[in-house]
């Protein structure tokens, strides 16, 4: 009980300062453009009545607050990662970051793209769904190819990295979107660039309090 105390309060910790990090990235970078692109909407009357953050301290707060809570959740991943293959410094981390980036950003995002406001996109509970499976699979995936030495479980684990691409995430029958093409491309990259420096700060945090820590 007292390890995984000493494991909540590092993932406390390294998920507050990742996530500090990722919303100033978020503000500098990418809200400019989700900014730029809610001038392309058309309000209408369902869209007034929804309560949203006021531009503002609202929307720094909430997106500050969102991303310390998520990158808490995903800062204790690694942490009992790490713990677990008794494993710490910030190299052991930033590996660990790295996988975090690959299950959680780069492959849902390979079928499931940054989307900026006024973009179709298929049904909600669809595209939850595709994505919980992609990360499961990836994550299943990479611990056969890298983890095991057992030749069937690597063939498995590459097997299911790609399964999730060939049954295709879910998209609508007939794709717009309201921001001009450039501008969803540029997000695109800058969300990209910005989730690799928080995965790779969330590991390099955490693997190196985790040496600091005697458990």
């Amino acid at each position: 009980m007292a390890d995984f105390r000493k494991l909540v309060t590092i993932s406390l910790l390294a998920g507050l300062l990742g996530g500090l990090l990722l919303s100033v990235l978020q503000h500098y970078q990418t809200l400019p453009l989700i900014l730029a692109a809610e001038q392309f909407e058309t309000p209408s009357a369902e869209h007034v009545r929804d309560w949203q953050p006021m531009d503002g301290w609202q929307r720094n707060g909430f997106t500050l607050l969102f991303n310390g809570l998520t990158g808490f959740g995903f800062a204790l991943f690694i942490s009992v990662a790490l713990y677990w293959r008794d494993q710490h410094g910030y190299l052991y981390g930033l590996g660990w970051g790295l996988a975090g980036y690959l299950v959680f950003f780069v492959a849902p995002s390979l079928g499931l793209p940054p989307e900026l406001p006024g973009t179709d996109s298929a049904e909600l509970h669809s595209r939850q769904a595709w994505w919980l499976f992609t990360a499961a699979a990836t994550a299943i995936g990479l611990f056969g190819l890298f983890l095991t030495k057992q030749r069937w479980l690597q063939i498995g684990g590459a097997g299911l990295l790609a399964l999730p691409h060939l049954i295709g995430a879910p998209h609508p029958e007939v794709a717009q979107a309201l921001a001009p093409e450039a501008l969803q491309q540029h997000f695109v990259v800058l969300t990209s660039i910005n989730n690799a420096i928080f995965w790779l700060a969330l590991g390099t945090i955490s693997g190196r309090l985790l040496r600091k820590v005697t458990f």
